[in-house]
C-alpha cells in the first residue's frame, strides 16, 4: 500500500511515469507550435475509475458491490509531421497503466487469466498493462500523393467503413478489443485493433466519387486480428464465468486454415454522391469478428487415451486444446451504405447493408447437444456456415422543442438506430446459437433498437447524454445516462452509469453435466447480468 492514499489503491510508479511523459510532451508541444506547423502534437491524459454497483452472482462468498473494478491511467500522444506540404508522417502513441485493485485480486485468486501457469495463478495485469512497443504504437504510417488523383498510406493504421457506432455491419476491417471496456466505450478508435496495411485512395471527380482499396499483408501480431472478448474470467467476463480462463481447455489458434493471421486480407470500396445522396459499395475479405469455438474431434483429458467426441474439427485434424480452440474464420462481405437529408422529416436518414457469405455459427446437435456440450456448455458440437444479411436503418434529428421544454441552449440531437441480422435459408432445426456458452437459439431475424439523446447547457460546458438499447428478439437491454462537464479549457469530467437488464441468465449451479447445453436461453444482455457499473473519468487535453 502507498501511504497517504485514502482510497487504499496501490499506485505503481509506472502510472507516475505515464503522467510525467504526457506532461513533458504537452510542454514540448507549446515550444513546437512556433515551428511553422511542421509538427503538430496533441493528445490527452485520462484517469478512469469504474465501480461495481451490484453483487455478482458468480463470485461466491465475496461482496462485489462498491468494489473498484478499474483504475486506468492513459496517456495518448498524436504526432503529425509534414516534411512537405503534401506528405504526412503520423504516429499515435498510447501508454496505459492500472493498479491491481482488490476486486481484480479476487478474480485472479479465482483463476482469472491463469492459462499455462503451473501453479494456477496468472498475472491478470498482463491483460491490462500491455505497454510493450507494439502496444504503445497504436498507429504509425506515411501518407503521400501518387500522381494528381491518388494518395497512398503505408503502415499501421485504422480504416473505418460503415454508418453506425454500435453493432457494425460493414465496419469489420479490424477487430475490436472488448477487454478494454466492452461495447460501452464511445471512442471506437480506442477499441479498434490497428493493422499494418497499404491503402490507396483515388479520386474520380467525373463520377462524383472515389475508390478506396487496401491490402493487409498479414504482418501483424497474431493477437491483432479478430474481436477480443473477455474469455479470461476478468471484469468483463460474461455472467457465470468470473474467474474462469477458457484458454485452459480452448486456447486461441491463429494458424488454423479457416483463419490464419498470416493470410492476406483486404477490400475495395466506391464512395460517391448521387442526387444529394451519399452512398458506398464495398467488398471486404476479413476475419469474422467473434471468436468461434472449434470443438475437438477427440477428448484429451487428464492424460487419458484420446476419446472420439463425434465432432468434425474445422481447418485441421484436431484442435490445439483439450476440448477445442478459438479461431477467427475469414469471410467475404459485400456491403452498401447510403445517407441523405430529408426535407419532410428535417432529419438525416442512413442505411447500411452487408451480405456476409458463409458466416460461422455454433450449433447444438440433437436434443441436448453432444457429450462436450452436455459436460461444458452449448457450442461444443461444431460450426455451421450460413449466409447472413445484416442491415441498419438510422435517423438523426435535431429537436428544437427541448429549448423550451428542457431549457437547452440548442436543439437536442436525437439518433434512432434499428439493426437486424437476417439468416438466409433459415431452418429452426439446425439449432444455431447466438454465442458459445449460452443456450439461446438464433432466430431468423435478430432485431436491436438503440437511441441516443444529446443535450447541451451553459454554452456547451455541461452535456447530458442518454443512450438506450433494447433487444427486440431475445429480450433485455441497456440504459447509459451520463453527463460531461467542461471544467476548464483543457479539462473534461464525465460521470456515467451503465445499467443492463435481461430476460434470462445462465445459472452455473444448475448447468452441470448432463444439462450444461440446454439449461438456459441466455442471450446478449444476459451476459451482463449483475455487471452494472458506475464510471467516471477526468481528462486533460493538450
Amino acid at each position: 500500500m502507498t501511504s497517504g492514499n485514502p482510497s487504499g489503491v496501490p499506485v505503481p510508479s509506472r502510472l507516475t511515469r505515464i503522467a510525467a511523459a504526457a506532461m513533458l510532451v504537452a510542454a514540448g508541444h507549446a515550444a513546437q507550435a512556433q515551428s511553422a506547423g511542421e509538427l503538430k502534437v496533441d493528445g490527452f491524459l485520462k484517469q478512469e475509475l469504474s465501480f461495481n454497483t451490484m453483487n455478482w452472482q458468480d463470485t461466491p462468498d465475496y461482496n462485489d458491490r462498491g468494489k473498484l473494478s478499474m483504475a486506468r491511467t492513459t496517456a495518448r500522444v498524436n504526432l503529425d509531421w509534414k516534411p512537405t506540404s503534401d506528405v504526412s508522417v503520423v504516429t499515435k502513441l498510447r501508454l496505459v497503466g492500472e493498479p491491481r485493485t482488490a476486486f481484480l485480486k479476487h478474480l485472479e485468486k479465482m483463476g482469472a487469466y491463469n492459462y499455462g501457469e503451473a501453479d494456477g495463478r496468472g498475472n491478470l495485469m498482463d491483460l491490462y498493462n500491455k505497454n510493450d512497443i507494439s502496444d504503445v504504437i497504436r498507429e504509425m504510417y506515411v501518407d503521400f500523393p501518387v500522381g494528381e488523383r491518388a494518395r497512398l498510406r503505408l503502415g499501421k493504421q485504422q480504416i473505418v467503413w460503415g454508418e453506425t457506432d454500435f453493432f457494425a455491419a460493414n465496419d469489420l476491417v479490424h477487430g475490436f478489443d472488448y477487454t478494454w471496456r466492452s461495447f460501452l466505450e464511445p471512442a471506437n478508435e480506442e477499441l479498434r485493433k490497428a493493422n499494418i496495411m497499404a491503402k490507396l485512395n483515388i479520386d474520380v471527380p467525373e463520377l462524383d466519387g472515389g475508390i478506396e482499396m487496401f491490402v493487409r499483408p498479414g504482418w501483424d501480431r497474431k493477437s491483432d486480428i479478430g474481436t477480443e472478448f473477455d474469455i479470461y474470467g476478468s471484469r468483463w467476463s460474461t455472467q457465470s464465468t468470473a474467474g474462469i480462463d477458457f484458454r485452459n481447455i480452448d486456447p486461441y489458434n491463429f494458424r488454423n486454415r479457416e483463419g490464419d493471421a498470416r493470410d492476406v486480407t483486404g477490400g475495395i470500396r466506391w464512395t460517391g454522391l448521387a442526387h444529394e445522396i451519399n452512398y458506398s459499395l464495398s467488398y471486404l475479405k476479413t476475419y469474422w469478428p467473434s471468436p468461434m469455438l472449434n470443438a475437438s474431434s477427440s477428448l484429451k483429458l487428464f492424460g487419458l487415451p484420446d476419446v472420439p467426441s463425434g465432432v468434425r474439427t474445422l481447418g485441421r485434424g484436431d484442435t490445439v486444446g483439450a476440448a477445442g480452440e478459438l479461431i477467427y474464420p475469414t469471410v467475404d462481405i459485400f456491403g452498401a451504405t447510403a445517407s441523405g437529408y430529408s426535407d419532410w422529416a428535417d432529419a438525416v436518414f442512413s442505411a447500411e447493408v452487408a451480405y456476409i457469405k458463409d458466416a460461422p455459427y455454433q450449433f447444438l446437435s440433437g436434443g441436448k447437444g453432444g457429450p462436450l456440450s452436455q459436460a461444458v456448455a452449448p457450442g461444443f458440437d461444431g460450426i455451421k456456415k450460413k449466409d447472413v444479411l445484416a442491415w441498419m436503418l438510422r435517423m438523426d434529428k435535431n429537436i428544437a422543442a427541448t429549448q423550451q421544454w428542457l431549457g437547452t441552449e440548442k436543439p437536442m440531437f436525437f439518433s434512432l438506430q434499428l439493426f437486424d441480422k437476417w439468416l438466409q435459408d433459415y431452418d429452426k432445426g439446425e439449432r444455431l446459437l447466438n454465442a458459445v456458452g449460452s443456450g439461446q437459439r438464433t432466430n431468423e431475424h435478430s432485431f436491436l433498437l438503440t437511441g441516443i439523446f444529446d443535450l447541451s447547457y451553459d454554452n456547451g460546458r455541461i452535456k447530458p447524454n442518454l443512450v438506450v438499447g433494447a433487444d427486440l428478439s431475445y429480450g433485455g437491454g441497456f440504459i447509459v445516462p451520463s453527463v460531461t462537464f467542461e471544467l476548464a479549457k483543457n479539462w473534461r469530467w464525465k460521470v456515467e452509469y451503465d445499467k443492463f437488464w435481461n430476460d434470462d441468465i445462465r445459472n452455473a449451479s444448475k448447468c452441470g453435466y448432463p444439462n450444461a447445453a440446454s439449461c438456459d436461453s441466455q442471450s446478449l444482455f444476459g451476459y451482463f447480468n449483475k455487471r452494472d457499473q458506475l464510471y467516471t473519468s477526468l481528462t486533460y487535453l493538450f
